[in-house]
């Protein structure tokens, strides 16, 4: 960040500070300014209409001054969500051999009045043949999933994500790296290539998230008919790792996970990704559990990968009633 980005930063916490307590903290980042030159930066700002001066001295940022930070740090937090997934994976505790500790998870938060027919969405999702576990957690109003309280008038359905290989990879002494996701073209239920495919160091959003609020996946038409487009994670790992790899996928499908669609070698051409010496893990994304709640209208709020559950707290949807 600039100087200017930098006091932006610094004000965005929303406490009113002296231009010598700007100074302090700037120097605590690594930046060291006299008073003076910070005060000429913070007169700038004012005119700019970023801040405004208190009666006792002190400086607010404003609405203008928020959105110029959000403008100015874009790029600076592009591979955002990557780093995300990989907070998870070394947050999260979940041993895949006793079936405890926390997983990561996608929240979807949905009025209380379609609850039924959520319900219903998810029975026939337990059908998906690349679902990455059939088991949810559901919150009420007022409750908590993680350490998130469901609003007044809605519900949240937590299911597993797909970052829970991650997790799995990672107790196992795998490092996997996130890079891309994309929408896989299924046919006859039978992944035949990428119609898209969205770098996750070129984001700083879920690219799976933007798949589907763009409105591009055909989850439930994939799930009725075999066709359809679903959200895909493109995970690579060093190729010396490949048996390691395929044994602990091996364990994790006994214990009830699935959603792989391939785990290939270097010099694997299938799905033509771009050539890399490394191998990839190619998975369903968690996501698509939950798709069909947006492609049906259902507007939920979704949450990925925000919220980590205790997996004894996952059950079967038809023993959430």
């Amino acid at each position: 960040m600039d100087i200017v980005s930098e006091i932006l930063d610094i004000l965005s916490e929303g406490k009113p500070m002296s231009s010598k307590e700007i100074t302090s903290e700037l120097k605590y980042r690594g930046i060291n300014l006299e008073d003076r030159t910070v005060r000429y930066h913070l007169k700038k700002m004012e005119i700019r209409g970023f801040l405004i001066k208190t009666s006792n001295g002190k400086r607010i940022i404003t609405n203008k001054g928020l959105e110029e930070l959000k403008q100015a740090s874009v790029s600076e937090r592009l591979g955002e969500f990557s780093e995300r997934i990989e907070y998870n994976a070394y947050f999260c505790n979940f041993d895949l051999y006793s079936l405890k500790g926390l997983v990561p998870t996608n929240l979807a938060i949905v009025n209380k009045d379609k609850f039924d027919a959520v319900i219903d969405v998810l029975v026939q999702m337990g059908k998906f043949p690349f679902l990455i576990s059939d088991l949810v957690a559901v919150s009420d109003e007022g409750e908590t999933l993680g350490n998130l309280k469901i609003a007044e008038g809605k519900f949240g359905i937590a299911t597993v994500s797909n970052t829970i290989y991650d997790v799995i990879l990672r107790f196992a002494g795998v490092s996997v790296t996130p890079e891309f996701a994309g929408l896989l073209n299924c046919r006859r239920y039978e992944p035949q290539g990428f119609t898209e495919l969205i770098s996750y160091r070129g984001t700083t959003l879920s690219p799976g998230w933007l798949f589907l609020k763009s409105g591009l996946t055909s989850v439930l038409k994939c799930l009725k008919t075999g066709y359809g487009k679903i959200i895909t994670a493109v995970r690579s790992f060093s190729k010396y790792a490949l048996d390691t790899v395929r044994s602990e996928i091996k364990i994790a499908k006994l214990k009830g996970f699935g959603g792989i669609v391939g785990i290939l070698h270097p010099s694997s051409r299938q799905f033509s990704l771009p050539l890399r010496n490394r191998a990839r893990l190619i998975v369903s994304a968690g996501l698509n559990h939950i798709a069909p709640l947006q492609e049906l209208g259902f507007n939920p709020e979704i949450r990925v990968n925000e919220v980590f559950v205790e997996f004894s707290e996952l059950k079967k949807v038809d023993k959430v009633y």
